[in-house]
């Protein structure tokens, strides 16, 4: 019994001990540490529990979603939407997107060398002139114009093996492009307006990687769209240009609207312009291959064009210079784009090659 007191004694005095020196400097308290975070779990050594403690503010999405909520943040939303969906653009490496392809799609990460380095040849752009803002992403390049809150072009490279892969739409959302100087159109100045956020470069041309379809929903990619126009011809011709891309492996794009002074806008927090008609132009072009270069434009009214084919709105790339006052693939050798510019055969591009 009086060793069993003893003992009791002893412990009491001993925690006793500790809890004074718990809180002070010295040997003491590093032996406490020790004994102490034995128990602890990783959660509470990173971050100290409190109860009352309110729960931190999470972040107001609603902003970059066309959300009602979007008057409070108005100013805000910029850098919200910004911060939260481009941090990953401060960390853009150098790798190819054929590399991003063959670790994605084929789950391999030999080094196979490949001509393919992701760049756009400088042919595929148009002519840019002095004050242009051209804003470059991994895979495509536009010229913004803040006059009307849209771009005037957006320029890539479409490969078969880019259409093919398990990427989803689904998981983005449209955000503002911090590229843009004095920053691009909100997705809150569609809200409620009846037309569509109209892709020039459509998610779909990058089903390989979920990246690449990701930078497709920037705002600077994005124009007004008849919904009807934009889920129905406009659609079908970004279809068939990747079943182009599939069949001669590699096409170039350049597409947009026609834009002038007057348009009619919407938007609550910008004005943007509603074009009146959107160009699609493609190209073939590998001038070691057997296959014939080629050339083919399309001029669309932004309307519903219901039972209308295709076909009906090809034109040539001559004529859609002359109505945007663009000078397309400036840098392709000049008898070869003069020749190409001139054509719009239909059947140049429907015929097995």
């Amino acid at each position: 019994m009086k060793s069993n007191r003893i003992i009791l004694i002893f412990i009491f005095f001993s925690v006793g001990y500790f809890l004074y020196f718990r809180g002070k400097s010295g040997p003491i308290v590093d032996l406490w540490k020790v004994v102490t975070g034995v128990f602890e779990s990783k959660n509470s050594k990173s971050e100290e529990k409190n109860p009352y403690k309110a729960k931190e503010p999470e972040i107001e999405t609603t902003a970059t979603n066309g959300d009602e909520k979007y008057d409070d943040a108005a100013k805000a939303s910029n850098i919200i939407a910004k911060k939260k969906s481009n941090d990953k653009q401060e960390k853009e490496d150098d790798s190819s997107i054929f590399d991003r392809i063959k670790n994605k799609i084929f789950n391999t990460n030999t080094q196979e060398e490949s001509s393919d380095n992701g760049e756009i040849p400088d042919f595929v752009l148009p002519a840019i002139h002095y004050g242009d803002e051209i804003i470059k992403h991994k895979n495509y390049t536009l010229r913004y114009e803040e006059d009307y809150e849209v771009p005037a072009w957006v320029a890539y490279k479409l490969r078969g093996e880019y259409t093919k892969g398990f990427a989803n739409r689904a998981v983005n959302q449209f955000i503002p492009d911090r590229k843009v100087k004095d920053n691009s159109a909100l997705t809150g100045d569609y809200s409620n307006t009846g037309y569509d956020r109209g892709h020039m470069l459509p998610a779909g041309d990058f089903k390989c990687c979920q990246e690449l379809m990701n930078e497709t929903f920037f705002m600077s990619n994005i124009c007004p769209q008849v919904p009807d126009f934009n889920r129905g011809i406009w659609e079908n011709i970004e279809e068939r240009v990747r079943g182009w891309a599939v069949r001669d492996e590699e096409v170039f794009v350049v597409t947009g609207p026609i834009l002038r002074k007057g348009l009619p806008t919407i938007g609550r927090y910008n004005r943007v312009a509603i074009p009146e008609y959107f160009y699609k132009i493609v190209l073939f072009y590998q001038p070691k291959s057997d296959k014939k270069s080629r050339m083919i434009a399309f001029l669309l009214p932004n309307e519903a064009l219901f039972g209308k084919r295709m076909n009906n709105y090809v034109v040539s790339v001559d004529e859609v210079e002359k109505v945007t006052g663009i000078d397309f693939f400036a840098k392709l050798p000049a008898d070869i784009q003069t020749k190409l510019e001139a054509n719009s055969s239909w059947s140049d591009w429907t015929k097995i090659q």
